[in-house]
């Protein structure tokens, strides 16, 4: 038989029994193809139990015990089959990591539970992290802590554990660095609340500027904040410089107008208050210097030997500079001095008296620690100029004498200090020459109370 009617043969053949030959080919198609299932099947059988193991040992916060199942695996295992298991249980261990993420941001796991896990991914070196998946969800973590649907220990400490894992390098920095951004952010929002509930107006203002606007909600709210702050300010800050203006302190009276002007430029009142408090604060305000050479101006003493400490008060609706003032670092004075005047004003009690003299006048304080001031010469005689004209005494002159040349106007052994008996210094001592062939007066006035005393030979009395 040649190859032709071989060939023709077969064709027959074919044409006979084709149904048979279809049939017997998809049988041997089919089992090959199941062949193949099953090899592929029980590859990924052979491994499903170990990582099933490892798995539920890991959702059941069993670290210790995963870890070893891993590390039992590595020694029993080939090379080859070890690789299954990492493919196979990386896939597990990142759906499981996800999801615990979430949990623990939505508080449905605590932080332990999820350190844990971290911790136990990280011990089995050979599981590959999805590092995308991470990065993205470290994206929604910062997106709800902005939109307030995390808090912020939650959403930071999430974005510092999912940093530890394997394989996470700097990726989620620019989160962790954006959640604290918006922390303090919201916290100069709340600083600036306080600062406007408690009429810290200019304060407030500078903390709503601090906002960020990517953080878009309280960004919006500290706008309207702050424009309410400079609405609030103008009348609230007027009056405060008023009361600085009445406390003497010039300077802070002068801060709020120019707080206020910042926002209200043009407007009139608020120029005139600063013109008026600028010059008060340079017609008023003594340095230490300045009172320095006044004293010595006034004492002929060294500037060179002179220091003070000093701070100023009010004292009747005017400024004064209460003054230690010290030679060579010893204290030889305690003074008060009118900012406007300048004139000067030394202790001088019962007790104290520095025995200066370049004061214009003397000072004490009363019993409730009020400031009393003596009166002046002048007006010491004017009083008792006063007195004589009420009771008819006719007089030549009046004129001031020291204590020691009163003193002879009394016989006591003594004199005006045994009679007095150390109050001796509180006094201006005047004679009144009636005329000739009429004896000499001798009186004193109280340079405090203003009472008027006449020296008689024994004793003292009221005039």
């Amino acid at each position: 038989m040649n190859f032709k009617e071989l060939f023709y043969k077969c064709v027959d053949f074919i044409d006979i029994y084709k149904k048979n030959i279809i049939t017997v080919s998809l049988s041997v198609l089919g089992v090959i193809v199941l062949v193949i299932v099953f090899f592929i099947s029980s590859d990924e059988l052979s491994v499903q139990k170990e990582v099933d193991t490892l798995l539920e040992n890991i959702e059941n916060r069993r670290y210790n015990i995963a870890i070893d199942n891993y590390s039992n695996y590595e020694k029993k295992f080939s090379d080859s089959k070890m690789k299954r298991i990492d493919k196979t249980l990386s896939k597990k261990i990142n759906k499981l990591l996800l999801e615990s993420g979430d949990k623990y941001v939505n508080k449905e796991i605590t932080k332990e539970q999820y350190v844990g896990m971290i911790n136990t991914i990280n011990a089995i070196e050979n599981i590959e992290v999805d590092v995308g998946r991470i990065i993205e969800q470290s994206q929604r973590v910062s997106d709800m802590y902005k939109e307030e649907n995390a808090d912020y220990d939650t959403a930071l400490s999430y974005i510092s554990m999912a940093s530890t894992l394997n394989g996470i390098s700097n990726e989620l920095d620019g989160y962790k660095s954006n959640i604290e951004q918006i922390h303090e952010s919201r916290l100069v929002y709340e600083k600036a609340n306080e600062n406007k509930e408690n009429h810290m107006y200019y304060e407030a203002i500078q903390d709503y500027d601090k906002v960020l606007d990517k953080d878009d909600k309280y960004y919006k709210k500290a706008q309207k904040e702050k424009d309410e702050c400079i609405d609030l300010m103008y009348d609230d800050y007027i009056e405060k410089a008023d009361e600085s203006n009445k406390d003497g302190d010039y300077e802070s009276a002068l801060r709020y107008i120019e707080y206020v002007k910042k926002y209200y430029p043009d407007d009139e009142n608020i120029l005139n208050l600063e013109k008026k408090y600028k010059e008060k604060l340079s017609i008023y305000t003594l340095s230490a210097d300045d009172i320095i050479n006044l004293i010595s101006k006034k004492g002929n003493i060294s500037k060179n030997s002179l220091s003070i400490n000093s701070y100023y008060q009010m004292i009747d609706g005017e400024k004064y500079y209460c003054v230690e003032v010290l030679e060579y670092g010893m204290l030889t004075d305690e003074i008060l001095v009118n900012a406007k005047t300048k004139e000067i004003y030394s202790y001088k009690d019962s007790n104290k008296d520095y025995k200066n003299t370049y004061c214009n006048g003397y000072f004490r304080y009363d019993n409730s620690g009020k400031v009393q001031f003596a009166i002046s010469e002048e007006k010491a005689k004017f009083i008792l100029q006063n007195k004589l004209e009420k009771n008819d005494e006719k007089y030549k002159e009046i004129y001031e004498v020291s204590k020691n040349k009163a003193d002879r106007y009394v016989e006591d052994e003594k004199g005006l200090e045994n009679i007095l008996k150390g109050n001796e210094g509180l006094y201006y001592y005047e004679i009144v020459n009636k005329g000739f062939f009429r004896p000499k007066e001798a009186f004193m006035i109280n340079m405090y109370s203003e009472k008027v005393y006449i020296i008689s030979q024994k004793e003292i009395k009221e005039y």
